[in-house]
């Protein structure tokens, strides 16, 4: 403050020495006779340059008082901004105290910061080193599992460059397998695309000169595949069956022949022959190749063999299916049927698909605006291979194709959301369950609806609960049921629950749940809120299992001075919609969402293990509650 003072004191003065000097003036020119003040302006005249020297003085004689003030402003303010900058590149550095007392305190509170924001940048870069640690050695179990499986694994990204393979896929695939390798080199593109069509499928594919069976399936990130060498007794390779028939059917007509024109004495050997020749031929009809087919339905078969013959042949056809026919089931090599289709109608510009249901058949047609083409070999052994026939009539081509009527199911629910099936730190052997880490302990969140409060008289009518990993809730392992209580339930506890007896009839008894609910809460630390209420309903059927972390206890510690500590009042302080209020399973799966919220006040509070939170607890007047 002295420095203020100073610089008013001096301006003050200033001021008061110019305002002197030009009040006396003026006094002596307006006030003053005639005489006087001319001869004081021929005065003025004659010393001006001494009256501006000494107005320079005073001048000089000003700011010289106010220099050193203004100056020390300018320069503190300076140098502060100066080492302030320093603490961007050096969060340690110690900012120098000087300068006024006010940029003094400005001072202090820009080193705070910077110590708070240099804090906050170590927890940060510890957080993330810990997660890095945690990630890697996930990566190498993980690694570690996908190098010991039968299978070929690979991953690629949506344009197909590998992204992940195991040892055995690079077995079956060979050395052009390499992290950022194209897929489309080893394997062919149009089946993958195919493939992913259809991802509950197998399909032949060749690489190498080896038969393999590909499954693929697709991702949100690119496609996954799973690789099989095809095994010895799944079937013959295709030129292997066709050579061996070949040969056969040499064989047996030589049979037929040498019975017919064979002498009378070697007649019977040469029938005996006709007949091993017959036998042989039958066995070797029911050699088959590796299953290649899929099952689909004609709806879906249209829509692959219409994206086939666009991606392939650049056709763009109609599609015409009856109603009748939409549900029937075929089993057919999809992807050689649409290559035959492809290479049918290469030169075609025009075509309509129509299919039909007949009795244990697909009728596909093909329609052109001109005859028909002669099918190719490729579609031609495809429609054999599934039993079927085809012909042309005209402007058509026709395909036969066996199928059957679907079984009537319910519409497929949509895809479930990924669920959070693993957690890998969970192989690691901790300390104590009391002593290890609020972060990382399982907990099971439930909750209890009942006939009434009296533990003694009253009975358990629905029960809720869901796991908790840390912070994490399990939202995918939850478990909910219902029990016949046997008796009416009084409508005061109707009107908490809104669970009548007519509602429960029915329902399995509480002995009959009780292993299942049992089985859910072994292994973890429970969690309920006003859980003293809950356990002795569940002490009362045979299961205490302690510890258990009670959310209410928990805001009392947190939150001393909150005057309204429920369940569904905690849950709007932390921003957790309240839904399903007093149903067994919404209490449950709020009372986790509230808990994973706290674990990082407890962590701040320095409650880092389940210990300390259940000892600081036990301290609350409310945790000697009985019921």
């Amino acid at each position: 403050m002295r420095e203020v003072f100073r610089f008013l004191g001096a301006l003050l003065l200033g001021l008061l020495l110019v305002g002197g000097v030009v009040g006396l003036a003026l006094f002596l020119l307006l006030q003053g006779e005639e005489a006087l003040a001319r001869e004081l302006l021929e005065l003025a005249r004659a010393k001006a340059p001494l009256l501006l020297f000494v107005a320079f003085l005073f001048a000089l004689a000003l700011g010289a008082l106010l220099h050193p003030l203004f100056l020390g402003y300018l320069a503190a303010t300076r140098a502060l901004g100066q080492e302030a900058e320093i603490l961007l590149a050096n969060p340690g550095h110690r900012l120098p105290l000087k300068g006024p007392l006010e940029l003094q305190a400005l001072g202090r509170l820009v080193q705070r910061l910077a110590e708070e924001k240099a804090a906050l940048e170590k927890e940060v870069e510890a957080r993330v080193q810990e997660a890095k640690a945690l990630v890697e050695r996930e990566r190498a179990i993980l690694s570690a599992l996908i190098a010991h499986l039968p299978q070929g694994v690979v991953l690629a990204n949506p344009r197909g460059q590998v992204v992940l393979y195991n040892p055995k896929a690079q077995e079956l695939l060979g050395e052009g397998l390499g992290i950022g390798k194209s897929l489309f080199g080893l394997l062919d593109p149009g089946l993958l695309a195919h493939a992913l069509r259809l991802p509950k499928e197998r399909f032949l594919t060749q690489a190498r000169g080896k038969n393999l069976l590909l499954q693929a399936v697709p991702l949100s990130e690119g496609m996954g595949l799973i690789l099989e060498a095809q095994k010895g007794e799944e079937g013959l390779d295709e030129a292997t069956l066709h050579r061996l028939k070949d040969k056969l059917a040499g064989l047996k007509a030589l049979a037929e022949i040498l019975a017919q024109e064979a002498p009378p004495e070697v007649r019977p050997l040469a029938e005996k022959a006709q007949e091993a020749a017959q036998e042989l031929a039958q066995l070797v009809q029911a050699l088959k190749p590796p299953p290649q087919a899929a099952e689909v339905l004609a709806q879906d078969l249209l829509a692959l063999l219409a994206e086939t013959l666009e991606r392939e042949a650049g056709v763009q056809p109609g599609l015409a299916l009856e109603e009748e026919a939409r549900w029937l089931l075929l089993r057919v090599d999809t992807y050689a049927l649409g290559r035959g289709l492809a290479a049918t109608l290469k030169e075609a510009e025009e075509v309509l698909l129509e299919g039909r249901a007949l009795e244990g058949f697909l009728r596909l047609s093909l329609l052109f605006p001109h005859p028909a083409p002669d099918p190719h070999p490729l579609l031609k052994e495809a429609v054999e291979k599934a039993g079927g026939s085809l012909w042309r009539e005209g402007h058509r081509l026709i395909l036969l194709l066996p199928a059957v009527k679907a079984p009537s199911l319910p519409a497929p629910p949509g895809p479930p959301p990924r669920a959070e099936v693993f957690d890998l730190s969970l192989l690691e052997v901790s300390e104590a369950l009391e002593e290890a880490p609020l972060e990382g302990l399982l907990y099971t969140a439930f909750d209890l609806e009942t006939t009434g409060l009296d533990p003694k008289e009253d009975t358990i009518i629905a029960l809720g609960a869901v796991h908790l990993l840390g912070s994490r809730v399990l939202r995918h392992e939850v478990y909910e049921a219902l029990v016949d209580p046997g008796r009416p339930i009084p409508k005061a506890s109707t009107e908490v629950h809104g669970l009548t007896w007519e509602m429960l009839k029915g329902k399995p008894k509480l002995e009959e749940v009780l292993p299942a609910f049992r089985a859910f809460l072994e292994g973890s630390v429970l969690v309920a809120h006003n859980g003293a209420f809950d356990m002795a309903f569940l002490r009362k059927v045979g299961i205490n299992q302690p510890p258990l972390v009670d959310t209410l206890l928990l805001a009392h510690l947190l939150f001393p001075d909150l005057k309204d500590h429920r369940l569904e009042r905690l849950a709007e302080r932390f921003g957790v919609p309240v839904l399903g209020r007093h149903t067994a399973l919404g209490d449950a799966l709020m009372t986790a969402e509230v808990y994973a919220r706290m674990i990082p006040l407890l962590k701040e509070r320095g409650f880092r293990t389940l210990v300390q939170a259940l000892r600081a607890c036990e301290r609350l007047p409310l945790a000697r509650l009985k019921y």
